[in-house]
């Protein structure tokens, strides 16, 4: 617990609270060196509910069987994920996967993969508000708190029928934009979808903790 930590919040973040930082750097640093290892998927869930509680917002986990939140902060429905890929990159965010979709392996025409994808999305932006995810820099020892707006996801509704033809297509959208603030992957085999190519400037940085 004496291991050197610079810490920085961001004023705007509804996180910013002594004591949610306090929590949430206490549970980072326990797993990271008593463990061995990077704050990591389920880890990193226990601990982001813990500082949440611990500084006093209303919270609510997800029930068993939840498809695409894991949390309620506040009134607001999360989905919490996290990566400490050797590719991760400063200026864009990746979530490998955001959904299953099983259908994608059964779609034959591009007016089908455009057609399932629109509900898909249609319905997660009416379930979910955010995406926060945490990021572990390797090379950089350094920690992360992002939160990527759903919002963004509205753009796929206006993606033609003519950018579906591939089997397992990748879009960036919106379309012509360079570079663009997202792109979609429909991943054929492994049936799931990937958002890449973040912009991480249409992001939210909660917070950064610099071991």
């Amino acid at each position: 617990m004496r291991t050197n930590c610079k810490v920085e919040m961001n004023p705007k973040s509804p996180f910013n609270s002594d004591s949610f930082e306090s929590e949430f750097r206490s549970k980072l640093l326990t797993h990271h060196c008593f463990m061995g290892s990077p704050l990591f998927q389920e880890s990193f869930d226990s601990a982001f509910i813990a500082a949440c509680s611990h500084a006093g917002h209303k919270v609510e986990e997800a029930a068993d069987g939840q498809r695409f939140w894991d949390v309620i902060v506040d009134g607001r429905r999360i989905s919490l994920k996290s990566s400490k890929a050797k590719s991760l990159r400063e200026d864009t965010l990746h979530i490998s996967k955001l959904t299953e979709a099983a259908w994608i392996q059964d779609c034959r025409t591009a007016a089908k993969r455009r057609e399932h994808t629109r509900r898909l999305f249609k319905e997660y932006c009416d379930e979910v508000d955010a995406i926060v995810q945490l990021r572990y820099f390797q090379s950089l020892h350094r920690y992360e708190l992002v939160e990527i707006p759903v919002s963004l996801f509205s753009q796929i509704m206006d993606v033609g029928r003519e950018h579906f033809s591939a089997d397992g297509p990748t879009i960036n959208i919106p379309i012509g934009k360079n570079p663009p603030d997202f792109t979609l992957k429909l991943d054929r085999s492994d049936a799931k979808v990937t958002i890449a190519k973040i912009n991480k400037h249409l992001c939210l940085v909660h917070g950064v903790w610099q071991l």
